[in-house]
């Protein structure tokens, strides 16, 4: 999750806000495909599906005023609170939650971006939608109903 666990937490100089000059008009999404995802090698619906989910986020976040690579957990919590009003659970974990994850955790193992907190676990820790994603993720199967 890393140093602070709630945003409450994190000292004012180092929440996401306090970036926005620096990171406007930057995709910062197609850095993480480029130099982390599309290195390993990828399946066409693999590609498809990691698309489709960089779409929805980057509309989200936009809609919110916000950059892409600068949510608060309560942007998260938000974003699959809508998504579990058209999604079964497990198709919200995958591929949504999954790849959001991994995005926060390449930015926080890269120097050249400030993160020191990771709005996704904060939001699993603190709300509800968010947190029945992580549940999910922890089962590790799909739940009923279609996926």
């Amino acid at each position: 999750m890393g140093v602070y666990k709630t945003l409450d937490e994190v000292p004012d100089r180092y929440r996401f806000y306090q970036h926005a000059a620096a990171y406007d008009g930057r995709d910062v999404w197609d850095e993480y495909l480029e130099t982390h995802l599309w290195e390993r090698g990828s399946s066409d619906k693999f590609k498809k599906d990691t698309r489709l989910v960089e779409r929805r986020w980057k509309a989200h976040m936009d809609d919110r005023g916000r950059h892409h690579a600068l949510a608060t957990p309560e942007d998260v919590n938000a974003w699959f609170e809508s998504l579990l009003d058209q999604l079964a659970l497990w198709s919200a974990y995958t591929p949504y939650w999954v790849r959001i994850e991994d995005f926060y955790r390449w930015l926080q193992w890269h120097t050249d971006h400030p993160h020191t907190y990771h709005p996704v676990l904060m939001a699993a820790a603190e709300y509800d939608a968010a947190s029945k994603v992580w549940a999910e993720k922890i089962r590790g199967k799909p739940t009923g109903g279609s996926t």
